[in-house]
């Protein structure tokens, strides 16, 4: 069950970066595509059945994510998202993101009877952002390169690079849907886009210093816009897929998706309490 806030890390931010609090309020551009994921290899300690890539190579997992739960794995497969993001504004200022994210309920963690999505591996081009939001959020957030290319009226090509890396990791090109958006309350989404996030160590990644907690935290941040029908294609003939199954999964998702425009609240995270408390 959910209850008091999360009361995240006293730390101070390393140089250049803003002390940045929740709540957020995020002027975005955002686009979601889904895929269905059978979980394989689940003898692997720390992907039990997610594909390879679904954390960032470097980011040690906290034991309380890995942790059986009734003799099974937190994931038990379904459906997982791909989410591309252009944050006009923020908090720390315009920033670009890759987000791997279970829909809706794709996890079990060890304080809740239900389940709930979770993010394992997500990218930003902002420092800011990166210890921001491991900080409020438990969010495992890792610096990253973004370019976006216009290519057509309503298409454009995105690839995400390491810092310092000259080939992509992710590749695709994104296509606006001729049909107009519409806008969806806010609170009819609310329960398809809680996520619950297990705690995060110290040193992951070794640049962004928090200090760590054991708290569980929730989040349900919400959408204030318009959604449309958008299409995803592969960009980047030396990805097999639209990962390289190392720093991001190589993945297909299905070709049809979602496009948002608005702006995201992004409260404070709650901390999850223990059954027994």
């Amino acid at each position: 069950m959910a209850s008091s806030s999360h009361t995240p890390s006293e730390l101070s931010p390393p140089p250049g970066v803003p002390l940045a609090p929740a709540p957020w309020v995020l002027k975005t551009k955002l686009y979601l595509f889904t895929t269905i994921i059978k979980p394989t290899n689940r003898d692997d300690p720390v992907l039990q059945g997610l594909p390879p890539g679904s954390y960032v190579p470097g980011e040690t997992v906290h034991p309380s994510a890995l942790a059986p739960i009734d003799g099974a794995p937190q994931w038990k497969g379904g459906m997982m998202s791909v989410v591309l993001v252009r944050y006009e504004e923020s908090p720390v200022g315009p920033y670009d993101e890759l987000i791997f994210v279970s829909v809706a309920d794709g996890f079990r963690n060890p304080y809740e009877k239900g389940t709930s999505g979770r993010i394992t591996n997500i990218y930003v081009s902002s420092r800011g952002s990166v210890w921001n939001g491991r900080r409020n959020w438990n969010i495992p957030k890792h610096l990253a390169r973004f370019e976006f290319t216009p290519t057509g009226s309503k298409s454009s090509t995105i690839k995400v690079f390491l810092p310092d890396a000259e080939k992509p990791f992710f590749a695709a090109t994104v296509t606006d849907s001729y049909i107009p958006g519409i806008p969806i309350p806010a609170r009819l989404l609310n329960p398809l886009m809680r996520i619950v996030q297990p705690p995060l160590l110290a040193g992951s990644p070794q640049d962004i210093q928090i200090e760590t907690t054991d708290d569980w935290v929730s989040i349900t941040p919400a959408y204030h816009g318009s959604w449309r029908i958008a299409y995803i294609r592969q960009a980047e003939p030396d990805l097999e897929l639209y990962g390289d199954g190392l720093q991001f999964p190589r993945i297909k998702p299905f070709w049809i998706g979602a496009k948002f425009t608005g702006t995201i609240h992004f409260p404070e995270g709650v901390k999850v309490k223990k059954k027994t408390e």
